[in-house]
């Protein structure tokens, strides 16, 4: 399935990956993807299965990189973008909203056939962080904040229909991080990490219905909602934990010693795994017991400022990048997922 000249066995200074883990992760190497010549940190993924494509922000090198997601093969690279952070792929339109933090904010707006920009919505700075709401077609990016110089920050609303901003709603917070939505109601829960906070937002109506004060997790970054299970994943930095919120309380129930620098954190409910990508170069991997219990499954060494990782449940894939480093350079790492 992987080619040759493209793909290179796990080593990590002489050792193969497996050897190098500090415990063993129900995630099983299957090769990794040199990238020389793209330097800096990356951050997120966006996935396109059908089309079997993989996109990632190179945020550092402005550029968004298209991966085989097969194969891994490296098989085209966008350039123009400023600082790109979070890419949503819609099929139904056939586009990409690449969010740039850069130049002072923006939503670029693609044609992912021929990767030319067709639209450019205006943001704040720092528009970073999304979560897309597939049944109402809505994308929710979070922008503004100290960067912009303001005490609040924005979570604007875009019709990728339409490719139009919808409204702004407004945060009492300087950083907003990952976000999470429901789908079978009307809530967004948004990471206010300089309030060390959740801000619970009903999508309605545009208003913050409540704050929820975090008290075991520090630096709030990532978040998976697990609806199901009325159950709120997030992870902090500085120490690194991972934390579960009740969302019918709002309080903290569990929390696991995690390694420092999550900022991807992945959920599969058919198998109850949780991976949070971290830049100490592990993958952190958990089971979730049932509701309110949760344990370590195990840790994989990545590599330097391996920070981002994307599951992919169709493939029983996990893929993680990492940074370029002293001669090393970036590197995409590939996982086969072991239930």
């Amino acid at each position: 399935m992987f080619l040759a000249t493209a793909v290179s066995t796990f080593m990590l200074g002489g050792h193969s990956l497996a050897d190098a883990a500090t415990d063993k992760a129900p995630l099983r190497p299957v090769g990794t993807i040199r990238m020389p010549g793209v330097e800096g940190d990356f951050d997120h993924f966006a996935v396109d299965v059908k089309g079997n494509r993989l996109f990632l922000a190179a945020e550092e090198h402005h550029t968004i990189e298209v991966f085989d997601l097969h194969s891994g093969k490296m098989v085209h690279s966008i350039a123009g973008f400023d600082t790109p952070h979070s890419i949503v792929y819609v099929p139904a339109v056939n586009r990409l909203f690449v969010i740039d933090g850069g130049k002072g904010g923006s939503c670029q707006v693609l044609d992912a056939t021929t990767y030319k920009v067709q639209k450019s919505i205006k943001l704040s700075d720092d528009a970073d962080a999304v979560v897309f709401d597939g049944t109402n077609h809505l994308l929710y990016v979070g922008n503004g904040g100290k960067d912009a110089g303001n005490d609040y920050s924005l979570v604007t609303v875009i019709d990728t229909d339409k490719a139009e901003k919808v409204r702004d709603i407004k945060l009492p917070s300087a950083n907003l991080e990952a976000m999470a939505l429901q789908k079978q109601g009307s809530l967004l829960y948004v990471n206010m990490r300089d309030k060390n906070q959740i801000g619970v937002v009903d999508r309605n109506s545009g208003t913050l219905v409540s704050t929820w004060q975090l008290s075991k997790v520090a630096h709030n970054t990532p978040m998976v909602l697990d609806e199901a299970n009325h159950r709120l994943f997030i992870a902090g930095r500085k120490p690194g934990i991972f934390g579960v919120l009740d969302t019918v309380s709002g309080k903290e129930i569990a929390t696991l010693p995690a390694a420092d620098g999550v900022d991807d954190m992945a959920f599969d409910p058919e198998t109850k795994m949780i991976y949070l990508a971290c830049a100490d170069g592990y993958v952190d991997v958990y089971h979730q017991v049932d509701a309110d219990h949760y344990e370590a499954a195990g840790k994989v060494a990545t590599g330097n400022r391996a920070k981002i990782g994307v599951l992919v449940p169709e493939l029983q894939r996990y893929y993680v990048v990492s940074s370029s480093k002293a001669g090393t350079p970036a590197q995409l790492f590939i996982f086969d997922v072991e239930k």
